[in-house]
């Protein structure tokens, strides 16, 4: 049935597992998995939820070394027009309008750095 409980559970759970690989690549530590896992920060060592440690991984943005693969490869931050749910989002101009989450642009930036 479209648009039912399932469905929409389909989802989150494909954006939480986009979440944890998006933390991991960061260097946060998972401890758990499925709703109540926690994350221990790779900057104080604490340990967050979920939702949490994804709002501080948006809020901290690329470290130097992936602000220079990200620019080199032509990638700028997108404005938040209120559409992306406050998450970071990249955009590579010659590319047209795709936004990336920024693990997915630096995949491809190391990608074809390669």
């Amino acid at each position: 049935m479209e648009g039912s409980v399932t469905d929409r559970n389909d989802g989150r759970e494909k954006t939480e597992e986009a979440e944890r690989r998006e933390l991991e690549a960061a260097g946060w530590e998972a401890k758990g998995r499925g709703p109540k896992t926690i994350w221990r920060s790779p900057g104080d060592g604490h340990w967050y939820a979920h939702y949490q440690a994804v709002v501080m991984l948006d809020k901290e943005g690329p470290n130097r070394e992936e602000a220079r693969l990200l620019d080199e490869h032509g990638f700028e931050r997108a404005p938040d027009d209120g559409t992306l749910d406050g998450r970071e989002r990249w955009v590579r101009l010659e590319e047209g309008p795709e936004l990336y989450t920024r693990s997915k642009a630096l995949i491809k930036a190391r990608g074809e750095g390669a």
